[in-house]
């Protein structure tokens, strides 16, 4: 009886590895094409739809421009192609005001664009970080007869190996004809104050 219970053993075991080597072939299939793509931030954004979802509140507008700022000047920045730059900065231009479009022709933007992108990488410099202020700290003015907002945003940017140092904007946002807020204009301000 030991013969056989020793048999049935083995046999089980084999059983067992067969299946389970089946299992984890069958499982270990190769991805189709769209499963094994992954979309990086700087696709996703590049291909963003802006004005089918046009952000709702200046806080939530600038939450989106500051993504489309850390895939210009973040870490990966410099493996984006003049091509890529010019797509991000083209999309950012949706969100400008038709005032700040008219000051800013697209090409001499896109241009200084660039240039700006590449004294920031000669200077060793990547924005590792973007922040907005809360809702409450929104401050709602009137800008000739339209709603405005002021909105703060902060930069954290490393240069070099140990060098740190935080960069505060207060942005100016409108709100235009169809009840999209956009960037009026911006300047550097000292941390937390309006």
């Amino acid at each position: 009886m030991t013969k056989k219970r020793g048999g049935v053993i083995v046999l089980i075991l084999t059983a067992v590895l067969i299946i389970g080597a089946f299992a984890f072939v069958a499982y270990r299939a190769p991805k189709t094409a769209e499963e094994a793509t992954e979309i990086t931030e700087k696709d996703e954004l590049m291909s963003k739809s802006i004005a089918a979802n046009y952000p709702a509140t200046p806080r939530e507008v600038m939450k989106l421009y500051n993504r489309y700022i850390l895939c210009l000047y973040g870490v990966e920045s410099s493996e984006l192609t003049d091509g890529e730059v010019r797509a991000l900065g083209e999309k950012m231009r949706e969100m400008y005001d038709e005032e700040l479009l008219e000051g800013n022709p697209t090409e001499s933007h896109l241009m200084n664009l660039s240039q700006e992108l590449a004294v920031f990488r000669n200077d060793e410099k990547v924005m590792i970080q973007a922040n907005v202020c809360d809702s409450n700290e929104i401050e709602y003015i009137d800008v000739n007869g339209a709603s405005g907002a002021l909105v703060e945003t902060s930069y954290f940017i490393k240069q070099g190996s140990k060098e740190f140092s935080r960069t505060y904007q207060q942005f100016l946002l409108r709100k235009d004809e169809s009840g999209n807020w956009k960037i009026l204009g911006f300047e550097k301000v000292n941390g937390g104050e309006t």
